[in-house]
């Protein structure tokens, strides 16, 4: 039983008894003094079954009292609430704390493919990619926490016109003027490169790619490579490893896991045999000269544009690679779910390619999700740059909040768990959707609503069970007991923790997750305040307590991707 399971079940037998065919809903009680949950559906039911609602509220809480609820009451113009009895409220904590999973409810696991929304090679990684990074780490996290099998892909970005583009910068480096480009191209002169040389070689292929002439140039590489030239491949393979070193590196600091390190050019030789496919059953067509498949329908609207599939030159693009890694990944890898982690700007493109592998086919069972995220934003309320203007690279942010963290934490392992748990802490600690503000000196406080603040709560609750271990305080048994209302409070808090992680997987959405670790987080500190543990006249229960809230915290800020640290 679930604090929500068992209001709902009484709910669905008071609703048979009262002859109301529907659904049950509850709710974490807005108004605590009235209980600890809340049905609102009263109201709407009464409309439709023609009855006064207070009347039938009353009804339905009759008819839902039982040995569970301290209290059924009704409030205001029809809201029942529910106020479990604190004999539940302890037994259901007692069999939380020895459940190893913390009384998770597990789903039907399914083959689970995370996107991480593809770093380019020769870029380093900006802003939006901490988003990304950290958002689908924790939803890698807490679907396997459900039983999800997940596997984690980097999806990098390393095929098409911008690796020509890349190749044509090396080849002006070089001293191309004029002639064949590709004997400029040496795959040894880059063995010594960093990721921002390879980006400064970028952006001038880039740039003179302003011409019409050496944009030509640029595409013909691009074909060069694409169809296996062995000098461009040798080229392209280590601008591709330097980037991918580069980008592991900073995953592996932020704890963001791969199980796949796969990119455009994985799903090279699925393109023309999926093409063949989509033209033979006459789902793509010519449209002046390109390659097209219709998205209208599958919720887009009807005016909405084609995904292009080939140019008129004949060359892919990357909604196309897309169609044909999504196409991989179900017959390939098996997956059941997909789930895409990139900012809204690309809401369209995916949805378009979601609509086109469902009108081909190849998704034929598959959950295709697209877990969006907005932007990260100054105090201006812009896209947070640094402070000469440019776009700050992620690095840069990681190094700040270090930085900051080294400020105020003197054990410089724990300064970097600090640093790095206040950083992710500000990214999930809001609705994904709506971005946040960059403002590292909020982040980095041990006060309010950040990961100093948890990682302390935890710390704290560490000590309190290391000094009761080393005065010899070793209860036999780990019994919740409720001793105070502030007990009580933060044992509820906790017994919430399975139907935050259920909420969380289905909305994907880590913050419920960190909603959850700073509502127990906080309720704790009152009953810190309000109750001694240690010197209580039998601390064992407080004790098991304590035990329960620092695996909740523990657990929820693991499936959050950030690190604890016993002493701050």
């Amino acid at each position: 039983m679930s604090v929500k399971s068992a209001a709902l079940a009484a709910l669905a037998s008071a609703y048979e008894l009262n002859g109301l065919e529907a659904g049950p809903c509850v709710v974490r009680s807005a108004r605590p003094e009235f209980g600890d949950l809340q049905c609102n559906d009263v109201m709407r039911l009464a409309k439709s079954a023609e009855k006064n609602p207070r009347l039938l509220a009353a009804e339905v809480a009759e008819a839902a009292r039982s040995a569970l609820f301290e209290d059924v009451s009704v409030a205001g113009p029809g809201f029942v609430n529910f106020r479990l009895a604190d004999a539940v409220v302890a037994a259901e904590a007692t069999a939380m704390l020895a459940d190893p999973s913390l009384a998770a409810e597990k789903a039907d696991p399914m083959r689970t493919v995370i996107d991480f929304g593809g770093p380019n090679v020769a870029k380093a990684l900006h802003v939006g990619h901490l988003r990304s990074f950290v958002i689908g780490e924790s939803l890698r996290r807490i679907l396997v926490e459900i039983g999800h099998d997940v596997l984690s892909d980097i999806h990098l970005g390393d095929w098409g016109l911008q690796m020509g583009k890349l190749l044509l910068g090396a080849a002006l480096a070089a001293g191309w003027k004029a002639g064949d480009l590709t004997s400029f191209i040496d795959p040894l002169a880059f063995e010594a490169m960093t990721v921002e040389e390879l980006g400064a070689l970028y952006m001038s292929g880039n740039a003179a790619c302003e011409d019409e002439a050496l944009l030509a140039l640029a595409r013909i590489l691009t074909t060069k490579l694409q169809d296996g030239d062995p000098l461009l491949t040798a080229a392209w393979a280590r601008m591709r490893a330097i980037s991918l070193a580069s980008i592991s590196d900073t995953a592996e600091m932020l704890d963001a896991h791969f199980d796949l390190l796969q990119g455009e050019s994985d799903a090279h030789a699925e393109v023309a045999p999926m093409l063949d496919d989509l033209m033979a059953r006459g789902l793509a067509r010519q449209s002046e000269g390109a390659l097209i498949i219709d998205v209208s329908a599958d919720g887009l609207p009807d005016n909405v544009p084609p995904l292009l599939l080939r140019k008129s030159d004949g060359a892919a693009l990357y909604g196309t690679t897309d169609l044909a890694t999504l196409r991989q990944r179900v017959r390939e890898i098996g997956a059941r779910q997909i789930v895409y982690c990139t900012d809204d700007r690309q809401a369209l493109h995916i949805s378009s390619v979601f609509s086109a592998a469902r009108k081909a086919g190849y998704a034929e069972g598959v959950e295709l999700r697209h877990a969006t995220f907005g932007t990260v934003r100054g105090n201006d309320g812009r896209p947070f740059k640094t402070r000469d203007g440019f776009a700050a690279s992620l690095r840069e942010m990681i190094d700040l909040a270090l930085t900051k963290s080294s400020e105020k934490v003197a054990d410089s392992q724990a300064a970097t768990v600090v640093g790095l748990g206040a950083l992710k802490f500000a990214d999930l600690s809001t609705p994904r959707k709506t971005g946040y503000v960059f403002d590292i000196d909020k982040m980095i406080s041990s006060e309010g609503r950040t990961g100093p603040y948890l990682q302390y709560a935890y710390a704290r609750i560490c000590s309190i069970l290391d000094k009761a271990e080393e005065a010899g305080i070793t209860p036999a048994a780990d019994t919740v007991s409720i001793s105070h209302p502030s007990e009580r409070a933060v044992l509820i808090e906790c017994l919430w923790y399975p139907h935050s992680l259920s909420e969380a997987a289905r909305h994907l959405e880590p913050f419920e997750i960190a909603d959850r670790a700073y509502q127990v987080a906080d309720a704790f500190s009152r009953f810190y305040t309000d109750c001694p543990v240690l010197k209580a006249e039998d601390p064992s229960g407080r004790l098991a307590t304590c035990k329960l809230v620092a695996r909740v915290i523990g657990k929820c800020l693991e499936l959050l991707g950030i690190g604890t640290v016993r002493r701050m």
